[in-house]
């Protein structure tokens, strides 16, 4: 299904999370396999609404995929991480990866993360990671907070028309943090929007019984646990994150469809209203109904991908 490249990707599709569903850590799992497939490259990471662990699981899911030296700065961006005080809580699932220990007592995944000083401050990353690449998308599925901060700060607006692609707002359909926020976001974007409501992550849920059969390639896995933490199994997660990711890193996959332009109201209690036609620009992601096994096939193949050796030199 996938046509693997030799020439690093211009494309960096940068995340902002919470890290609070099994398909946030799909997600993370996902711009892995499109890097090692030179289809896109892993942008700024950053955690917003979360707590510390939060931000060490995506650093140990990193490194998980890391074959080889652990590259530095101008090869990778570190981790960053929304702070508040005091933190917010970790998601539950991910503390499952970070407590993991081997047979040594040791802990089971490499991380270079083991305080908040070793994070990265969130508006300064995410500026960062459009102005050290040519062409950035941008997936949001965290409160607004860090991303509508960025935005103010002098030049980005006119950095981000001229590099960012694209702007993904997931929608799970549980209320979004920091309603003022997604607002100013939403108004004053520079470039195209795309809504993946929550119609498009309950249509391709990812099948669970791929976590024991296509992750197997690994006797311990950071996104296998967190999936199997998340609870109980067998269950099939919906696939907000992954498919917000994936029409990132290729918005010309052909299961996906766009609507009308439209715009997207946010309610005070958070909720969002697509509305196609009038004034709006912004189109809201579609699942063609024929094509949701070749979606949920590409999913499965591009999530469970092994890691491949670096390839930082090819222009």
């Amino acid at each position: 299904m996938f046509q693997n490249s030799t020439v690093r990707p211009s494309l960096a599709v940068s995340f902002c999370t919470s890290m609070s569903r099994p398909d946030a850590a799909l997600a993370l799992a996902a711009l892995q396999g499109f890097e090692g497939r030179r289809l896109s490259r892993a942008g700024a990471i950053c955690v917003v609404g979360a707590g510390l662990n939060a931000a060490i699981f995506c650093d140990m899911v990193r490194r998980f995929y890391t074959v080889g030296p652990v590259p530095n700065a101008n090869d990778v961006f570190p981790i960053g991480l929304a702070l508040t005080t005091p933190l917010p809580p970790d998601p539950p699932m991910v503390n499952a990866a970070v407590q993991r220990r081997n047979e040594k007592g040791e802990p089971a995944y490499a991380h270079s993360i083991n305080r908040v000083t070793d994070t990265s401050q969130a508006e300064a990353l995410l500026r960062n990671g459009v102005t050290l690449t040519t062409d950035t998308a941008f997936v949001l599925s965290a409160p607004a907070t860090s991303l509508a901060r960025c935005l103010g700060l002098l030049g980005v607006r006119d950095l981000f028309q001229k590099r960012v692609k694209r702007l993904v707002l997931v929608d799970t359909g549980e209320p979004h943090q920091d309603v003022p926020a997604l607002r100013t976001l939403i108004a004053e974007w520079p470039t195209p929007v795309f809504l993946c409501g929550k119609d498009v992550g309950d249509a391709l849920s990812f099948p669970g019984a791929s976590i024991g059969r296509d992750f197997a390639w690994a006797s311990a896995h950071p996104v296998v646990d967190a999936y199997r933490a998340f609870k109980a199994m067998p269950y099939d997660a919906p696939s907000h994150d992954l498919a917000a990711v994936y029409f990132a890193s290729q918005p010309d996959a052909e299961f996906f469809q766009l609507s009308e332009p439209g715009s997207v109201t946010v309610s005070d209690g958070g909720g969002l209203t697509f509305a196609a036609g009038g004034k709006g620009t912004i189109r809201s992601l579609r699942v063609a109904p024929a094509k949701q096994a070749q979606a949920l096939q590409a999913f499965v193949e591009i999530a469970s991908a092994q890691p491949v050796a670096p390839n930082r030199r090819a222009k």
